[in-house]
């Protein structure tokens, strides 16, 4: 268990949540995820969470959604009011302390993230899969504990996309 896992293991703590943690082999790509979740028996869907930057470099963002999801460069840089782009791997790991592919949404350095951008899709689901701060290891939660999470983590930081 890395220091990664110990802070989300901490949130969960503090905010009296119980979803099922899980480890297991390295996840890096969703073929690998699709096969743990069937070993392990996890019926919830499986989310990414993107590690952005503006093109200055000086705003960090994250973008949630469902893994089958792609990401809407446009709809993004209108929505932050700046170009954005993909954090390298060196940076993530250099920021983070995660390896790309294994990015979570909470338990990261306070004043990192300046805005969560959520693709309400991911609340029609009734559980979710998400990375837990390494490749070896992985939440399984209900919608309304994750919502818990990102009110508690990023109170007046998060933007909802527009259905579409």
């Amino acid at each position: 268990m890395n220091e990664n896992n110990k802070k989300c293991y901490a949130i969960l703590e503090k905010l009296n949540l119980h979803p099922r943690v899980v480890t297991h082999e390295p996840i890096l790509n969703y073929e690998t995820a699709n096969k743990v979740d069937e070993e392990l028996g996890l019926t919830g869907i499986e989310t990414k969470t993107l590690f952005l930057k503006s093109k200055k470099g000086d705003n960090h963002y994250l973008f949630i959604t469902l893994a089958s999801e792609r990401m809407d460069s446009k709809l993004l840089k209108n929505i932050l009011g700046e170009k954005i782009t993909m954090v390298t791997g060196d940076e993530m790991i250099n920021l983070t302390g995660m390896q790309p592919g294994c990015m979570t949404p909470f338990g990261l350095q306070e004043e990192l993230i300046q805005k969560v951008v959520i693709d309400p899709k991911i609340y029609n689901e009734e559980k979710l899969i998400l990375a837990f701060g390494s490749e070896t290891m992985s939440v399984e939660m209900t919608k309304e504990d994750l919502k818990t999470i990102l009110d508690n983590e990023y109170k007046d930081k998060i933007i909802y996309l527009e259905n579409s």
